[in-house]
């Protein structure tokens, strides 16, 4: 069992993580922005479901080009993540 200064050490960093979690997300460093302003990021095609997607061109871990015709037949997952720059 933790008594005296541990204890309160632990309570101080709790609450201090706690205020983090609440202050965070309202300050320039911690606000994502909304889905709007993620949508002006993106430069270049918008593609909507059902419509074919255009041309991409990727490349692989091993350098070579890798463009999306090149997979015709095949299933092809892609993901697409915004991330935050810190």
């Amino acid at each position: 069992m933790m008594s005296g200064a541990p204890r309160v050490l632990a309570s101080v960093a709790i609450v201090g993580l706690l205020a983090l979690d609440v202050a965070l997300p309202n300050t320039s460093i911690g606000r994502r922005g909304s889905s709007d302003e993620a949508l002006n990021d993106v430069v270049g095609h918008s593609v909507e479901v059902g419509q074919h997607l255009p041309e991409l061109r990727l490349v692989g871990l091993d350098g070579r080009e890798l463009r999306l015709s090149d997979l015709l037949g095949h299933r092809v997952l892609l993901t697409f993540e915004r991330s935050v720059d810190w």
